[in-house]
């Protein structure tokens, strides 16, 4: 598990408690090259932090199959993408001399709902000596690590979806007050972020129905006040982001999709980890 994509990841395979996407990336600026999408039945994928994912591996399977038949994933290079919702995440500040991945193990080692040795621990580089967390059990990885090679997918390396969001956002420009809201199925992560790092970060399990976009403007107006600021606009990626938006601007709060421009029919705002992996 690694935070942030990295050179020479071609393809992504990326999971979520609604759907499987693949994506094939092409190599210097040609960018996206090939996409899909295949719905998933609910209770085949439940996201959780410490219980297995794959509640209906043979549901799985066949979408899994499905994707790989209208997209070409098995050309080296691919990155597994897991959803919001199976990690720990915590913002830190590196104590001169630390190790950041031992740090990060370190500090965490309390908050964990299972023994710290069964947790992968990485961390995403921030500006300055700042470092995004990640601990996922690793049951959990190899839940979806499993379900891959079930489907004759050979990984080079795994993801989080919140984290390849929040870095890629966190590279972008942004107005002062912005909260950038991370959606996925079944958690949303929201950052406050400054100078190619963050101010604030926290995790929420998503209950989206008809008050979602008043609840999540709460949660951006929380966000902002623990960074010191008022809450100006969101800035929102992931799955439902169009919807999302239009209910924060019902709810009073100004909002924007981030980024755009896929093909195959699909709203690029949609898939939080698109900008990180092209």
């Amino acid at each position: 598990m690694a935070g942030g994509m990295a050179f020479g990841v071609r393809s992504v395979l990326a999971f979520d408690q609604g759907a499987v996407c693949g994506a094939v990336i092409g190599r210097g600026a040609s960018g996206l090259r090939t996409l899909a999408r295949v719905a998933l039945p609910g209770g085949v994928l439940r996201p959780h932090p410490f219980e297995d994912n794959v509640a209906d591996p043979a549901g799985l399977q066949a979408a899994l199959r499905r994707l790989a038949g209208e997209v070409a994933l098995q050309d080296g290079g691919l990155c597994l993408m897991l959803p919001d919702g199976v990690a720990l995440l915590s913002l830190l500040d590196l104590p001169a001399g630390a190790e950041a991945a031992d740090y990060a193990r370190h500090r965490m080692r309390g908050a964990l709902p299972y023994p710290a040795e069964e947790a992968v621990v990485d961390v995403l580089p921030l500006a300055g000596r700042r470092v995004l967390a990640a601990a996922v059990r690793r049951r959990v990885v190899e839940g979806y690590e499993q379900a891959a090679e079930k489907a004759s997918l050979s990984h080079e390396r795994i993801d989080l979806a919140p984290l390849a969001a929040v870095g890629a956002l966190a590279r972008e420009a942004a107005a002062p007050g912005t909260v950038d809201v991370v959606l996925g199925d079944a958690a949303v992560t929201l950052a406050v972020p400054e100078a190619g790092g963050l101010r604030v970060l926290r995790n929420r399990r998503r209950d989206p129905g008809p008050d979602e976009g008043q609840w999540l403007r709460e949660e951006a107006e929380r966000t902002a006040a623990l960074a010191g600021q008022d809450a100006a606009r969101a800035r929102v990626v992931g799955t439902g982001a169009p919807a999302v938006v239009a209910a924060l601007r019902n709810a009073g709060l100004p909002a924007d999709t981030g980024w755009s421009g896929v093909r195959a029919g699909l709203d690029g705002s949609e898939l939080a980890w698109l900008a990180a992996a092209v």
